[in-house]
């Protein structure tokens, strides 16, 4: 998924009427710092956001990514690691012998082209929305470099090409919004990018006491939406957090939830019949996370009361085991499992594994369907 700051600093840049050129990893092969959809915006004078590599590529197309589309085509340019002979120039070698050992193919675009479609505009609109939809690109074969077909929801464009072509990329698109991941794809001799555009995680912070201040903080830096509810509205909160405070009942939080692509919710009100009453009604919510802040012997308490069975989206004492103290770490350790939760993948050392990083490795379920 693109990240959310790409999609807002593309929105400033065309309300302003900047030109300025995207560069998108396409295709992978091997190992490599970044994975395809990844995205950097520079001007003709500066870098705006966003980055294709751990810093091997992002010179070179900085200084050469408005050279190589002066005709105003979108280009590919492959940087190979493999054999550093076959890189581009000594610069590129230089780099890529600090580590990397894969194929990075970056698309080089130019943005504002009558006539195409713009992939970070439709990201901003499924973001807007909090609908997924997907883009397909061609990089690839006998179609044309750049090529674009988008989708949200069931309405589909696409820009003008054969209607094989347009059938595998919305059949693509279909695939990848189900799953929710990007992927490559390749039909008759053309290869594709299909991205999966999510809206991001909308978190629901049940609760404005201070250590909630930092939850919603470092949810926010991740470029999640986040939505604090409280029974009543105070100025002081509103400051605290930098945000408005939503004030309504367990119900109508609720519906805000099952409203949302992605929700999670922590409670953390610090009031027992509060925080029981939230959890019931977040049990009978569609939530993919339910966090509850404190022992486990206090939400096994409230189970009881509210006559209902353990939930396996309740996490209760909420966070990883990270030794956190301090309210800072103790939200580090919550959000960090929501973030597992939400990939489903194991919250584990990345030491531990026995395969490459990039290499699919199934966690236990950890969401009921509901």
């Amino acid at each position: 998924m693109t990240e959310r700051n790409i999609v807002d600093a593309a929105a400033r840049l065309r309300r302003e009427h900047e030109p300025h050129l995207v560069a998108t990893v396409a295709c992978v092969r091997g190992s490599a710092y970044r994975r395809p959809g990844a995205r950097m915006l520079i001007t003709r004078f500066r870098w705006v956001a966003g980055s294709v590599s751990g810093g091997c590529l992002e010179g070179d197309i900085a200084s050469k990514g408005w050279w190589r589309t002066k005709d105003g085509d979108p280009v590919v340019v492959t940087y190979d690691s493999r054999v550093i002979d076959a890189a581009d120039d000594e610069d590129i070698r230089a780099a890529f012998g600090l580590g990397c050992d894969g194929v990075v193919e970056v698309l080089l675009e130019r943005s504002g082209v009558p006539g195409r479609i713009d992939a970070l505009e439709v990201a901003q609109r499924c973001l807007a929305k909090q609908q997924r939809g997907a883009v397909a690109t061609v990089f690839r074969g006998p179609a044309r470099i750049g090529t674009r077909a988008a989708m949200i929801g069931d309405a589909i464009e696409a820009e003008d090409m054969p209607d094989e072509l347009k059938a595998w990329l919305v059949a693509d698109m279909q695939a990848a919004i189900a799953e929710g991941k990007s992927r490559n794809t390749e039909h008759g001799g053309i290869e594709i990018l299909v991205e999966a555009i999510l809206p991001p995680p909308r978190l629901f912070v049940i609760g404005t006491g201070h250590d909630a201040v930092p939850v919603a903080a470092l949810a926010k830096q991740l470029g999640w939406d986040v939505v604090v509810c409280a029974r009543q509205q105070k100025f002081s909160d509103r400051d605290r957090f930098a945000t408005d405070i939503f004030v309504g009942s367990d119900a109508e939080i609720c519906a805000r939830i099952d409203a949302s692509d992605r929700a999670l919710a922590i409670v953390m009100s610090h009031n027992y019949e509060r925080d029981r009453d939230m959890l019931g009604a977040l049990m009978d919510s569609q939530a993919h996370y339910i966090g509850m802040l404190g022992p486990k012997a206090r939400t096994t308490r409230m189970f009881a009361e509210l006559g209902r069975a353990p939930d396996e989206r309740v996490h209760a004492p909420v966070g990883l085991e990270l030794g956190a103290e301090t309210p800072t770490e103790i939200a580090l350790a919550i959000v960090a499992e929501a973030q597992a939760v939400l990939t489903s993948t194991p919250a584990t050392s990345l030491r531990e594994r026995r395969v490459p990083i990039h290499t699919e490795v199934r966690a236990e379920p950890v969401l009921v369907a509901v």
